[in-house]
């Protein structure tokens, strides 16, 4: 009677040698199938729909939610991105549960009272506003950083905007949208 590993390989037990050509086959078997799923699963998480677009400057007028217009494409292996045609938008090419995260930087005024904020949104998608982070204006700068899982259908689209309320326009910097496939 052959023992069994914790990951389900059968191996024959040292006493036990009536059929041990065949139970080693097995067992090499067992280790081969379950590396080549490792594998796959591996490989699968490598090539996941993946997107990166970043925002090297941008002015923002105050109290006024401004979407960020992205002027590199750092990454896309699905299509996703179309800087030419769409700079606004990150498209969604194929339905599942997304890791999605955006980072900026405000070039903040003296020391204020005045806030500003980060919104992650979509349109086409159940969930309109995927996440926002509010933090209030320092000086010199102020970095806000997201991060949300949510479900993306295909051709849903996803934004990053931002708001702030100094008074007068502000420059942003270093905007980047990060956008990942996780799971079905």
């Amino acid at each position: 009677m052959p023992g069994t590993t914790p990951r389900g390989y059968d191996y024959p037990f040292y006493g036990e040698m009536q059929d041990f050509p065949a139970q080693i086959q097995a067992l090499a078997t067992d280790i081969d199938a379950d590396v080549q799923s490792l594998y796959t699963a591996n490989t699968t998480a490598r090539n996941a729909p993946t997107a990166v677009v970043s925002n090297l400057s941008q002015t923002i007028p105050t109290g006024v939610q401004t979407t960020i217009t992205f002027t590199d494409e750092l990454y896309d292996n699905a299509g996703m991105v179309n800087i030419a045609g769409a700079p606004t938008v990150v498209t969604i090419t194929s339905t599942g549960l997304y890791l999605v995260s955006g980072t900026i930087q405000f070039i903040g005024p003296n020391p204020t009272s005045a806030v500003c904020a980060l919104f992650l949104r979509s349109v086409g998608g159940v969930v309109p506003d995927i996440a926002t982070v509010t933090k209030g204006l320092g000086s010199p700068n102020t970095n806000l950083n997201m991060v949300a899982l949510t479900r993306c259908n295909s051709g849903e689209t996803i934004t990053m905007a931002v708001q702030q309320n100094v008074g007068a326009p502000v420059d942003v910097q270093n905007g980047r949208l990060y956008v990942t496939k996780v799971a079905p």
